[in-house]
């Protein structure tokens, strides 16, 4: 038995697609992928470094010759230098747990044997998915198509009221792209959503692997130490996902950095988007969890059921024994005996049945994620109160 991968033996998410076979014509068919570090820096020095090197030309990358100089943009730099960065290193985290994810529910006993030609086919699905570069084609138009629609600058009044900024001068009314402007929507804009719509496509292609395998009839036991039929592991794969929505989630804190800084908004405004956001992206990553829940409660119904009465059972058998016994030497004989012992083991098993999670994931990961999703927005905090002030407040609930 095997993970899911190409026929180089590449596995995860990450493989197949049109950038797969870029790479392998690039560097041949049996040379490994470009390290990761390669792949950001090559980002880096196509994405962000000629926004540099062209607003320097055009005297736009500091000081006051423009309205918004390009050092004084959070976005941009939020974008090619924080979020791509970790879109890249998602495979690094991905790919090990779904690949883990996927070998585990075909090895563990959750699919049993008369499931595995269904769950090979959904495997099959997953691996077609991911490796047709047809998905690739449109994700690239999407972006370029995207960015051209939505051209930073043009039909909003308020940019056109900017005189000059990095990307964008106007002149007579109308509004023009910089040479970095022309660069930003031609080049590093629709790259960075190309990078991004890539890790969106394949969050969806596992999570319809997903509803294929919760359609089996799969061998969930409530007795489970990890609380979720035997299915925790799943939720440790989907919850590795958090890292494509950091990226999501940087962009947007700087997006609203941006709209504090320079149209003057609030941080106390702008709360309740944030709050809303996090909600959001907490909710979409573990969406997919919910299709095993229908299993999920049938398992902990039936297992409460069967363990309930089997405990009745044992109980009344160690009272019998024990309690109805007549005999003066019952304490001697108890402390010999391993019937406490059995009895407790039992009630811990009973407690794993009755504490069945009808997700397969904890309060604690749950938690955790949406602690990782918050932590770009702390740096807004300092918008609205500075370190002195924080450092006040601290002060003041210790005296």
């Amino acid at each position: 038995m095997t993970k899911f991968g190409d026929s180089s033996g590449r596995s995860g998410l990450s493989a197949g697609g049109l950038f797969q076979l870029i790479q392998r014509w690039m560097r041949g068919p049996e040379s490994p992928d470009f390290p990761i570090s390669t792949q950001i820096a090559t980002t880096v020095l196509v994405l962000w470094l000629p926004l540099v090197i062209l607003s320097l030309f055009e005297n736009s990358l500091v000081g006051t010759g423009v309205a918004q100089p390009l050092f004084a943009d959070l976005v941009p730099h939020v974008r090619f230098l924080i979020a791509v960065p970790l879109l890249l290193l998602a495979d690094l985290v991905i790919d090990p747990a779904v690949t883990t994810a996927d070998y585990d529910l075909e090895t563990s006993g959750v699919v049993p044997d008369a499931e595995q030609p269904r769950f090979q086919a959904a495997r099959e699905k997953l691996r077609q998915a991911r490796d047709s570069v047809w998905p690739d084609v449109v994700i690239i138009v999407l972006a370029f198509g995207f960015t051209w629609q939505f051209k930073p600058g043009y039909g909003d009044s308020a940019l056109e009221a900017v005189a000059t900024s990095w990307m964008r001068s106007t002149q007579d009314g109308s509004v023009h792209f910089t040479p970095a402007g022309w660069w930003y929507v031609l080049v590093s804009g629709p790259m960075f959503q190309v990078i991004l719509f890539r890790w969106l496509w394949r969050f969806l292609i596992w999570g319809a692997f997903l509803f294929r395998v919760s359609r089996l009839s799969l061998a969930l036991r409530p007795t489970h130490p990890d609380l979720a039929g035997g299915l925790g592991y799943v939720g440790v794969a989907q919850q590795a996902f958090a890292i494509v929505f950091l990226a999501f989630a940087t962009v947007s804190s700087s997006t609203i950095a941006h709209d504090i800084i320079s149209e003057g908004q609030k941080f106390q405004d702008e709360r309740l988007e944030i709050a809303t956001l996090v909600v959001i992206f907490v909710v979409i990553i573990h969406v997919p969890l919910l299709f095993f829940s229908r299993q999920l409660f049938l398992a902990r119904r039936a297992g409460l059921e069967q363990y309930g009465s089997l405990a009745h059972k044992l109980s009344d058998a160690f009272h019998q024994k024990w309690i109805e016994r007549d005999s003066s030497s019952v304490g001697a004989d108890l402390l010999a005996s391993t019937d406490p012992s059995a009895m407790a083991d039992y009630t811990a098993t009973f407690d794993n049945v009755r504490s069945m999670r009808m997700i397969p994931v904890t309060l604690r990961g749950v938690l955790i994620l949406t602690g990782i999703l918050l932590a770009p927005f702390l740096p807004l905090v300092l918008t609205a109160y500075s370190l002195q002030d924080l450092f006040n407040r601290l002060a003041d609930a210790l005296v």
